[in-house]
């Protein structure tokens, strides 16, 4: 007899659970909401021709009426999908009685996208614009209406030639190894190495997105040696490479163009052929320019050895960093045989010079020569460390002040 009520009160119990009392549900009479909004077109391309036009129009109808008791107000926000409205991103506005509608301008969004999404250039995204309408005051509380409406934005191109990193990559490639500037101009990137037949692809990454650096015309093939116009975008494409063998990939951001130099047609060091002391009736001298050696009362009239890096853009364009104390001439040799076997010294060489002064930051000519009186010429120095970026292939030498 206990057992059984014992039993009946348990499923009393759970029926009594089972029914709990939800005003919510049994007592409540939901009110019957009024509120639609709709966009003017689901999808939009941003107009750089007509920035201060609409180009994004929401509208909506009145929310529910109720009693002049209560204080009835509309807000509208914006903001990208995905920021939920967020303080810091939402764009909000308090709209006037009897308005239902807000319109956004190109010029508004392209700038939010930048300054206050920071969203990357030329990438799709999408806006979500929300309704909010409230009721104030009245004797009972009125439930909000809220109605959200999302649209797609194609952005402004933005024509990009910029890069935080540069690398080389693709199947003809060993693997992928980053490209670095140019000790000699920061706006040029160059590599050199062995490429394999395959695809060569030059992935720029920048703001955090990765881009690729290709030809402008959609070609895939080039003629090496010769400059290649260029864009750069999120177009997974680069060059076929038919043929192994050492390569130079020269990438010049400022011009937008590159080269891509094979064994056949790559840029190799200078080679002087010169008469010792100047004199042609000396036999030949055949030098080939791997460094540089200063001489002159700026070394203290005696011989530097520079150390020249030579770029991996162009072998002959060398770049020393240090300073002089007085006026130099550079020599190609410090010591050289003639084709006789005939012995000499930085004395007898080839040198480059100027009867100019050279002034940080201009551009100045060389003059190279194994005559006399160019060998006899020293040129005046700035005073300071700077990096000096001899340019044999056009004579000129420019330098730059370190700090």
């Amino acid at each position: 007899m206990k057992k059984n009520l014992l039993i009946t009160l348990l499923v009393l119990s759970i029926g009594m659970v089972a029914c709990t009392y939800d005003p919510y549900k049994d007592d409540m009479v939901l009110p019957t909401e009024t509120l639609t909004l709709a966009s003017q077109n689901s999808d939009i391309v941003l107009d750089e021709d007509n920035m201060t036009a609409p180009v994004l129009t929401f509208t909506w109808t009145p929310a529910r009426e109720v009693s002049d008791d209560y204080i009835v107000s509309y807000t509208t926000k914006l903001d990208v999908v995905g920021n939920n409205f967020g303080s810091t991103t939402v764009i909000r506005n308090d709209e006037e009685d009897g308005v239902y509608s807000r319109s956004f301008t190109s010029e508004q969004i392209n700038n939010w996208a930048g300054d206050r999404w920071n969203l990357p250039v030329n990438k799709p995204f999408s806006l979500e614009f929300r309704v909010i309408v409230e009721f104030t005051g009245g004797p009972e509380f009125q439930a909000p209406e809220v109605r959200t409406v999302t649209v797609n934005v194609t952005p402004i191109h933005v024509d990009i030639f910029a890069t935080d990193k540069m690398y080389i990559d693709g199947t003809s490639s060993p693997g992928k190894e980053e490209v670095s500037a140019t000790l000699e101009n920061s706006n040029q990137y160059a590599w050199y190495g062995d490429l394999t037949p395959g695809t060569l692809l030059i992935p720029s990454e920048y703001e955090g997105i990765t881009y690729y650096i290709h030809a402008a015309s959609g070609s895939a093939s080039f003629e090496p040696g010769k400059p290649i116009d260029l864009v750069m975008d999120e177009t997974k494409q680069g060059w076929t490479i038919p043929s192994g063998g050492k390569h130079r990939v020269v990438v010049n951001m400022e011009t937008k163009q590159a080269v891509i130099y094979d064994e056949a047609t790559d840029l190799q060091p200078l080679t002087v052929d010169f008469y010792p002391n100047g004199i042609d009736t000396n036999p030949l001298a055949h030098v080939t320019v791997v460094d540089l050696w200063a001489y002159g009362g700026g070394t203290g009239w005696g011989v530097r050895k520079l150390g020249c890096t030579q770029s991996a853009a162009d072998p002959q364009v060398m770049i020393y960093e240090g300073s002089f104390s007085g006026s130099v001439k550079f020599c190609i040799a410090q010591s050289f045989t003639d084709e006789a076997g005939n012995s000499y010294n930085q004395n007898n060489a080839f040198c480059y010079t100027s009867s100019t002064a050279l002034v940080s930051n201009k551009l100045q000519e060389l003059t190279g020569s194994a005559e006399r009186t160019v060998r006899n010429t020293y040129m005046g120095m700035p005073s300071g460390k700077h990096l000096f970026i001899f340019d044999l292939r056009n004579s000129t030498i420019i330098a730059k002040p370190v700090q």
